[in-house]
């Protein structure tokens, strides 16, 4: 399942627009005023500057851990490697199923600047790529596709979805992947994820989380 709770912008945002005394009730925004906010941030270059001090630091990290022959860093798809910036506009924010197959399916979702660096970077240090996606294995030759389209060239392999895994939360799918691969000899010394759900149950060191102010995954 792409998302376990839709439109979960409004609470990446309560602490930005409200001050909350514990006494008080919480206090809720409107929500075509939540939706411009998103825009504003992603549009007006803050999403971009927040993202480059995020990489820098990654950068830094990197440097710290030992790199040997199978050492390997774990990517996420969407909204980490590629932006569906262009699918959320569209539809308000909004997820339809039969659209966003259809989106997949285009073969349209750029890479995110900063993260395609991140992984250059990566590559050139002979770190071996692995892509972890929530995606459906019927959505695997598009995504396959959408990441050499979008210059993500060499990767070891490309992980979606099974049908046998789709009651798996989404923190269960990625940890217990993460899981396999090191049984098979990988060692995963990082991950990047928009959502803490791409991070979380071990079989990494370091995480890497960057910001999704549109939706949220468990």
């Amino acid at each position: 399942m792409r998302r376990t709770i839709q439109t979960m912008f409004l609470f990446a945002f309560l602490f930005v627009f409200f001050n909350r005394v514990a006494s008080q009730p919480p206090l809720v925004v409107n929500l075509s005023d939540a939706k411009k906010a998103i825009k504003e941030y992603y549009l007006s270059g803050q999403y971009s500057l927040e993202l480059d001090t995020i990489i820098a630091d990654a950068i830094r990290q990197l440097n710290s851990l030992q790199i040997g022959k199978n050492s390997a860093f774990v990517f996420d798809v969407d909204e980490t490697a590629l932006s569906n910036f262009e699918y959320e506009m569209k539809y308000d924010f909004g997820y339809i199923k039969s659209e966003w197959d259809k989106w997949v399916e285009t073969e349209k979702a750029v890479p995110i600047r900063q993260v395609k660096a991140f992984y250059d970077t990566l590559v050139s240090r002979g770190i071996k790529i692995i892509f972890i996606t929530g995606r459906s294995q019927s959505q695997y030759q598009a995504t396959f596709n959408n990441l050499k389209k979008a210059g993500y060239g060499t990767f070891d392999t490309l992980i979606c979805r099974g049908s046998n895994e789709a009651n798996l939360t989404a923190r269960e799918f990625k940890s217990l992947k993460r899981k396999e691969l090191t049984e098979k000899g990988y060692k995963i010394i990082g991950s990047i994820g928009d959502q803490w759900s791409d991070l979380e149950g071990g079989y990494t060191i370091l995480k890497v989380k960057i910001p999704n102010y549109m939706y949220k995954v468990e």
